[in-house]
């Protein structure tokens, strides 16, 4: 995982452009002796019983100290740190048996934008990369806007989405800016728009197997029925910045091989047929295809995802934002889940999940993941928290990584299983304490899940380390106490599965601590 030059260069004149007031803005954030890593210090909360597994989420925003992915526990615990990119939806996913982590590596835009250009990069779970899916210009004839060098861009794919499937294939975003007259609903006729467009490909080999786009099928969802949500006004007058009328934000596929694809703009979900029709449409507030009932509306969603599949019904949950650069602040945002009679057109609310003890805006991003065991995690994107509620609605855990909205956020966050076996070795740090006559040692091992303990070898020299101490692991990072002044130190991790990685280097202890 190496940071490109474009993507390095984006990011320093970025920060760089910020306000003082800024720059100085900081949320906490841990560090450690042994290890380089930095995650924030998450402001955990619980009121009950909370699922087992790890939190996944991207760190990005304009006050964040850096901008990686990570695995954390519920005792605001590191697992593992990536290092420092521009990422987006990092999850842990099952390919051809195997757990992989997922996650949109490139550059993304801002507002009035809000897309990017990059791979989906896969790792095994020793955390090394096996598989980079892209499309490339050449690939599709695809434009992005006239601000970016095109010839720094390696791929096209978007950042909203990258799930795999069943099939093990992958379902992708992406987002191409194209000439469309917009002339229909007050823009000029000379107008530029950014297509919204989906995928599916072969993972290894990101062969495409299905193509949808957005501006092929205006005869079916027509611009015009977008300016109640998301009116063209000043945008569209040029390529930099262009009228992103639809933004497709997440793609989900039905047992038939059809799919179900969200936009924000138009405030709807649309069942797109394996030949690409549009076979019906669930509007937010007017109900489209559907009569909602007296409990169901949302708009400017996210995360639409299919839950269940019984006949004529379908289950479906999404990140309900409610709130966006159109209108904010009004209805709070909240989880949905709700049943679709695709026979009587009628569309039901099941359950909300939403905490009435804080309310939250969330201007853009966010996810709803149904759990096992019927819990659920909401990451609330441009606004740093996680929450986990019960299936009956009820906030169990709240983690919280930054302040307000829009400074420091998560596209999307996760709680799930995961086992690390890092081919790296341990990192372990020693200094000499005069004082108290005693040397400290610091070790840890950043992504490895299975070691419980730990043991320190100590000696004057390479050949006579010796077992000093034995101590149990008490988070990711582990400090032990020798007597006296040691010279050479080396750890070795304990537990489920270690092999001969669980051994670090000789390292030499330094003078004070």
């Amino acid at each position: 995982m190496q940071l490109s030059l474009y993507l390095a260069c984006f990011l320093t004149c970025f920060l760089q452009a910020l306000p003082a007031s800024a720059q100085n803005y900081t949320w906490p954030w841990q560090t450690y002796k042994s290890s380089l890593a930095e995650p924030p210090s998450l402001n955990i909360t619980k009121t009950g019983p909370t699922s087992p597994g790890y939190l996944f989420f991207d760190q990005n925003g304009q006050h964040v100290h850096n901008y990686s992915l990570f695995i954390m526990s519920d005792e605001n615990e590191l697992v593992w740190q990536s290092p420092i990119g521009d990422y987006s939806d990092f999850k842990a996913q099952i390919f051809e048996g195997k757990p992989v982590l997922t996650f949109f590596n490139g550059v993304s835009l801002p507002e009035p934008w809000g897309w990017g250009h990059g791979i989906i990069q896969i790792l095994d779970n020793s955390y090394k990369s096996i598989y980079n899916v892209s499309l490339t210009a050449e690939d599709e004839n695809l434009v992005t806007i006239s601000d970016l060098d095109p010839t720094q861009l390696v791929s096209y794919l978007d950042m909203h989405e990258a799930t795999i499937t069943t099939q093990d294939t992958i379902l992708v975003t992406l987002y191409n800016v194209t000439k469309y007259d917009l002339s229909s609903v007050g823009g000029p006729a000379d107008g530029w728009v950014t297509d919204s467009l989906f995928y599916e490909l072969n993972v290894k080999t990101s062969e495409i197997l299905f193509k949808w786009s957005a501006l092929d099928h205006v005869n079916q969802i027509p611009i015009e029925d977008v300016q109640q949500f998301y009116p063209v006004a000043n945008l569209g007058q040029n390529q930099s910045v262009p009228y992103g009328y639809f933004h497709i934000n997440s793609i989900d596929k039905f047992e038939d091989g059809s799919y179900l694809i969200s936009s924000r703009y138009y405030c709807s979900l649309f069942k797109i047929s394996k030949d690409g029709d549009v076979e019906w449409t669930l509007q937010g507030q007017t109900g489209g295809d559907f009569e909602l009932d007296g409990h169901l509306s949302f708009s400017y969603q996210h995360d639409g995802r299919i839950r269940r599949e019984l006949g004529n019904t379908i289950q479906i949950s999404i990140f309900d934002n409610e709130n966006s650069e159109i209108v904010s602040g009004i209805n709070q945002t909240k989880g949905l889940l709700f049943t679709l009679n695709t026979e009587t057109k009628k569309a039901t609310l099941d359950q909300e999940y939403v905490d009435s003890q804080d309310a939250i805006y969330a201007f853009s991003q966010g996810n709803l993941q149904q759990l096992d065991d019927g819990h659920v995690i909401m990451g609330y994107g441009s606004t740093p928290k996680i929450r986990e509620f019960t299936p009956e609605g009820y906030p169990v855990m709240t983690a919280q990584f930054g302040p307000g909205d829009g400074a420091i956020f998560s596209y999307r966050a996760y709680r799930l299983p995961w086992v690390g076996r890092p081919k790296e070795p341990p990192s372990a740090f020693a200094c000499l304490d005069e004082a108290s006559n005693q040397t400290l040692v610091y070790m840890s091992w950043l992504g490895a899940t299975e070691h419980r303990s730990w043991k320190v070898f100590a000696g004057v020299s390479n050949s006579s380390l010796t077992l000093a101490s034995q101590i149990e692991k008490t988070g990711f990072e582990t400090m032990a106490s020798l007597p006296g002044q040691v010279p050479l130190i080396r750890v070795e991790a304990y537990g489920l599965d270690i092999t001969e990685t669980g051994v670090s280097p000789v390292i030499s202890s330094q003078n004070g601590c």
